[in-house]
């Protein structure tokens, strides 16, 4: 046996673990690898993927950084490199080596998003366009994308129909997703345009008002009911909202904004 044998066969077992969706198990059996191999960049970087898919961040960027000085980090390692960069305040780093990702052809389609949250919380907005189109001519049924574009385009300051567009096929492509709902909604509110607005949030169950973290959405859609006369959606929202404050004053928080929703 070589003495490549044994992290290829760690790393296949994690990785057939964490497809099966035994997650922790994936990144355990790699902790272990790596006691006994700990100059192995390669098992390095996967466990910092795995982590920071897991939303283990802070453990995905020690990972990285340690595989950084022993193995070539590919794609998705860099973006994990780039996600602890920003959340450490090193956002010139973090901006080059996503530049250089939004730039580089041969990125792949299905690691857009994280490339596209990256530039968005950079404020790069037409890098975050453009990594959005190339994504979307070779996924080109991927609702996120559509959504993430419209979100670009109203950051960008373009015509709001080419946002709508973009809201309208996500709604067509996943029906069941609540928040595109909302941001049309939002949209047509901004327009002053508030039968449609309220046209589109009408549209939403109780279980999809429940499932809604955006406070300030839901602030405006709680005026919205309560101008048009719906007590039963306006109970609803209100509702919702109360849920969201208790979370808060008890000292949690909900999850973070995504970078995705349109404006």
């Amino acid at each position: 046996m070589t003495a490549q044998a044994p992290r290829e066969d760690a790393a296949r077992r994690a990785t057939q673990l964490y497809e099966r969706g035994f997650s922790r198990a994936a990144i355990d059996v790699l902790e272990a690898e790596l006691t006994r191999r700990p100059d192995d960049g390669a098992l390095w970087r996967l466990r910092a993927i795995l982590l920071q898919r897991e939303g283990r961040q802070a453990e995905a960027y020690e990972n990285i950084q340690r595989a950084l000085m022993l193995a070539p980090l590919g794609y998705e390692g860099m973006l994990v490199l780039a996600a602890g960069d920003l959340r450490h305040g090193r956002r010139s780093a973090a901006a080059s080596l996503l530049g250089d990702l939004a730039a580089d052809p041969n990125f792949p389609a299905e690691l857009w998003e994280p490339l596209y949250n990256g530039l968005a919380a950079l404020e790069r907005w037409q890098a975050a366009l453009a990594v959005c189109r190339r994504a979307g001519r070779v996924r080109p049924d991927d609702d996120a994308i559509c959504f993430a574009a419209a979100n670009a385009l109203g950051r960008l300051g373009r015509p709001p129909q080419l946002s709508m567009a973009m809201l309208r096929r996500a709604i067509g492509l996943n029906p069941d997703e609540p928040r595109y709902r909302v941001a049309l909604a939002m949209l047509h509110m901004k327009l002053g345009q508030m039968d449609l607005a309220y046209s589109a949030f009408s549209e939403l169950s109780q279980r999809e008002v429940d499932s809604l973290d955006c406070r300030c959405c839901l602030q405006k859609a709680l005026k919205l009911c309560i101008e048009r006369g719906d007590v039963v959606r306006s109970a609803r929202v209100a509702s919702r909202l109360a849920a969201l404050s208790n979370v808060l004053r008890h000292g949690g928080s909900g999850p973070p904004p995504s970078a995705g929703e349109a404006s």
